[in-house]
């Protein structure tokens, strides 16, 4: 068998083009003769193909777990993890950035890749930062060691990386990301956030990819003044239940009309007091006793709670509350409700910034009919309708709608019809009833649009599709597919910095219709 294998390597070694030969060789002796194909993939395995020579010597390394290896990391993956390759083969290491040397730790192999734990930076890039809140790397916080700057850097590649790759744009152009204003902090930007409880009685947010919380005495994202409900609320839960307080509550959600006060911004030195809903989640099963008295009494331990909602009691459906069930926000100008189980946006300063950029790009006519996808409390319809003829919006949960609705009067407009529903299906009853769509917005979850509202979308054709979106993968993959028939083109995308200290991407991009069609 040796013999065999000298002499044909030998062969083997003469003919041009080596590569292809040895694949068009292989799949002939393994369909005739499996034992030579097993000889020819002995050879391909240790081939040098930087050298075009056999060397029996040289072999094919492969990490393995618990191996500490030195890797060069030479880019960011969408999810926020350092890529590095080793011996090549696609490494992610989470806390590393491009341009670093670093000696990692394998914890994970899977098919084509393997995942890291850093242990040293050996040779640290320009961009690392000492992170300023140690306790949030492990809670969503993936990129706080990286600079600010850098971090808008990088969110740009990544959605030019995921357009060209999953989008199949080429020469997609992306717009550099827009960051927080100069002289706002990266830091306590959110209106909304969700804490959870461990079953110790620990209070704080889930570590990623895990069960476990960490214990957070309060919360640097938060805008100051829920930080401060934060504390007051955690504080009182830990009181009030005590050593049950794992076995009575789960969770609980802090939601914030932060444009309803001047200090909108946080660039104040003062912090004043927000509308704030605080609504608990009850542990599945438990019973407390008295839930009235206890949303009474959490109304008062904080100025700005104006309403208390506890939901799961006495079963999956019980909910008891006391003052309001809704909020009253402001954005440049207009006022939304925003119930406590409607979408919001988390960052009021860069919503303001996310709605112009989007008006920017639709460039929206007097004259146009205008559909708003997944509209949810209405945030886009409402400056949609102050531009256009009449605006079209389509939400599927119910206490959205019945806020956009809210919100509509709120404005004074006239002109905005919200309809209930998914998008797919009154997608189709607008095509079938043959209305007239001439511009079309979609703010879709993270999950993108359904393939059957991008199908009646191209249907109904509209100039200029305006998509915005949370998740860029799906993004790419939706623009890949309302590009496919040749009917729209990419013109832009802008991201936006919606998450700073995160790997999580805000994007508006821009397609038009080709030609007439």
């Amino acid at each position: 068998m040796l013999k065999q294998l000298d002499k044909l390597a030998l062969l083997l070694t003469k003919l041009k083009g080596m590569q292809a030969h040895i694949e068009e060789i292989s799949s002939l002796f393994v369909a005739r003769f499996h034992t030579w194909g097993i000889i020819v993939h002995k050879i391909k395995k240790n081939w040098n193909y930087e050298t075009d020579i056999y060397d029996p010597l040289h072999r094919e390394m492969t990490a393995e777990v618990n191996m500490s290896i030195d890797v060069e990391l030479t880019d960011l993956a969408y999810g926020g993890d350092a890529v590095g390759r080793y011996e090549g083969r696609v490494l992610f290491v989470p806390g590393g950035i491009p341009g670093e040397r670093v000696r990692v730790e394998i914890v994970e192999e899977r098919r084509g890749h393997a995942r890291a734990n850093l242990i040293d930076i050996l040779r640290p890039a320009p961009e690392r930062v000492e992170p300023a809140y140690p306790l949030m790397t492990d809670c969503g916080c993936q990129w706080q060691h990286i600079s600010y700057p850098a971090q808008l850097t990088w969110k740009a590649h990544i959605v030019r990386q995921l357009l060209v790759r999953i989008g199949k744009q080429a020469d997609a152009l992306v717009h550099p990301t827009i960051g927080m204003p100069p002289g706002i902090s990266p830091w306590h930007y959110r209106n909304i956030a969700l804490f959870t409880v461990g079953p110790s009685g620990e209070v704080g947010m889930k570590l990623t990819e895990s069960h476990d919380v960490e214990d957070l005495p309060d919360c640097p994202l938060l805008h100051p003044a829920l930080d401060q409900v934060y504390q007051l609320v955690r504080a009182k839960l830990m009181d009030y239940f005590g050593d049950s307080l794992g076995e009575m509550i789960q969770a609980f959600t802090l939601r914030g009309a932060i444009g309803a006060v001047s200090n909108s911004t946080t660039a104040s030195t003062t912090v004043k007091a927000v509308p704030t809903l605080l609504i608990i989640h009850a542990r599945p099963g438990s019973m407390i006793e008295n839930p009235q008295q206890l949303s009474q009494e959490l109304m008062t331990i904080a100025p700005g709670i104006v309403g208390v909602i506890i939901e799961r009691v006495g079963g999956r459906y019980g909910r008891v509350f006391s003052g309001q069930e809704f909020l009253t926000d402001i954005v440049l100008g207009r006022r939304f409700r925003v119930s406590a189980d409607s979408f919001f946006q988390v960052n009021l300063v860069q919503t303001s910034v996310l709605v112009e950029r989007a008006m920017a790009m639709l460039e929206p006519q007097r004259s146009e009919i205008v559909l708003d996808g997944y509209s949810g409390v209405g945030l886009f319809s409402a400056f949609l309708s102050a531009r256009s003829a009449r605006v079209i919006a389509i939400e599927s949960q119910p206490s959205a709608v019945m806020d956009a609705r809210a919100s509509s009067a709120l404005n004074n407009q006239n002109n905005m019809t919200v309809l209930e529903g998914t998008l797919e299906r009154i997608l189709g009853q607008l095509h079938y009833r043959r209305e007239r769509v001439d511009l079309a917005l979609v703010d879709p979850p993270r999950a993108g649009c359904h393939p059957k509202a991008l199908q009646a979308l191209q249907v109904l054709s509209p100039r200029s599709i305006c998509y915005v979106s949370c998740d860029p993968s799906t993004l790419a993959r939706d623009i890949a597919t309302l590009c496919s028939t040749g009917r729209y083109r990419l013109v832009a995308a802008q991201p936006i910095d919606m998450f700073p200290q995160t790997y999580h991407i805000e994007c508006v991009a821009l397609l038009t219709r080709v030609g007439n069609r």
